[in-house]
């Protein structure tokens, strides 16, 4: 039995089938950049013929635009939508995006809700969904994706963790009475039980660090290990193996104001945090999707880890700042533009 969210208006618009389909148009083809003695990670076999995708437009025109090519094929879907912080979002570069609901939270409900529909449905069988978000919204998207992914929680699929992303950031809670708030929350939800899962690529290298009663010694072949007994079995541990990663991420530090890295984006996420993600939940050359791509960290990180992808957002300065750094990366697979037919960008 699965908990039902109910707010004012609520609705499933594709209930009875999705509308017509808005077209996409091509703006601009951008080749491909080889540097010189430089290779992508995961290398460029099985690419062929397939061009990135770069697309300007809100989500509820453009995911229904490509469910026509690639419902059910989308490999790994990581969304980073906004917050419902009622705040506008600037940066040294202009507005990124407002994130002002008046208060709303049904209005922000049902937006949430068609976004995770129409996700659902272009995700691949075997594919997984990452929902980052933070204490404002996630307990709400948890029982809408519960929702959307009840079929798929039957077939073993559904909600398999809650990811926090604890970072040491400065400052004070702005009232004196209570918790600094210094973490975000990842969602992970699958199609079915059969995903893509390869903690060995991100877990932490176990180290020198004693846990719980175990014993150091040293193997036959040199190598360092730790035992122990358990349940009458004995289990040995290398100290130079990698250990199931944690559902608890305080390794990965947020962008500081003045870190190389930030291209001037508002609320830009490290690419270490998706470069994680990405490790963990996709295989060379699967399509990776970020439709609220921001400053274009997942298809920056999906292009040097040798993934297909396609990024999307309705605003310009996102896409200006993506293509920038697309631009800049070297080597790199051929992108194209794209926006909905009709639309001029601003």
């Amino acid at each position: 039995m699965v908990a039902e969210l109910i707010w004012q208006h609520k609705h499933n618009p594709y209930a009875a089938g999705l509308p017509p389909a808005p077209l996409l148009e091509t703006c601009e083809h951008v080749p491909p950049a080889p540097w010189a003695g430089a290779e992508l990670v995961g290398g460029t076999a099985g690419m062929e013929g397939w061009e990135n995708r770069l697309i300007e437009g809100d989500k509820r025109l453009v995911l229904p635009a490509l469910l026509g090519e690639f419902a059910g094929a989308v490999d790994l879907i990581y969304v980073d939508p906004p917050f419902m912080t009622e705040r506008t979002y600037r940066g040294g570069r202009g507005l990124a995006y407002h994130d002002r609901w008046q208060r709303n939270l049904d209005g922000y409900l049902q937006w949430l809700y068609e976004t995770f529909l129409l996700l659902y449905r272009l995700l691949a069988p075997h594919g997984s969904l990452y929902v980052h978000l933070d204490w404002r919204a996630v307990h709400f998207a948890r029982l809408l994706l519960d929702e959307v992914f009840r079929e798929a929680a039957a077939a073993g699929g559904g909600f398999q963790n809650e990811i926090i992303w604890h970072y040491h950031s400065g400052g004070r809670p702005r009232r004196s009475r209570g918790f600094a708030r210094k973490h975000d929350t990842l969602l992970l939800y699958t199609r079915s039980r059969q995903y893509c899962f390869h903690g060995e690529r991100v877990g932490p290298v176990r180290g020198r660090e004693r846990r719980n009663h175990m014993r150091r010694q040293v193997a036959e072949d040199g190598r360092v290990c730790w035992t122990i007994h358990s349940g009458g079995r004995l289990y040995r541990y290398y100290e130079d193996e990698r250990m199931t990663p944690a559902d608890v991420w305080c390794d990965i530090s947020h962008l500081h104001q003045r870190d190389p890295e930030r291209n001037g984006y508002a609320t830009q996420k490290p690419a270490a945090l998706l470069e994680r993600v990405l490790l963990a939940s996709s295989e060379e050359n699967d399509l990776v999707l970020d439709c609220f791509c921001g400053s274009g960290v997942t298809p920056a990180v999906a292009e040097r880890l040798g993934r297909r992808w396609i990024a999307c957002d309705q605003s310009p300065l996102a896409i200006e700042v993506t293509r920038e750094r697309l631009l800049q990366m070297g080597p790199r697979q051929a992108f194209c533009l794209q926006r909905v037919a009709g639309t001029v960008s601003e």
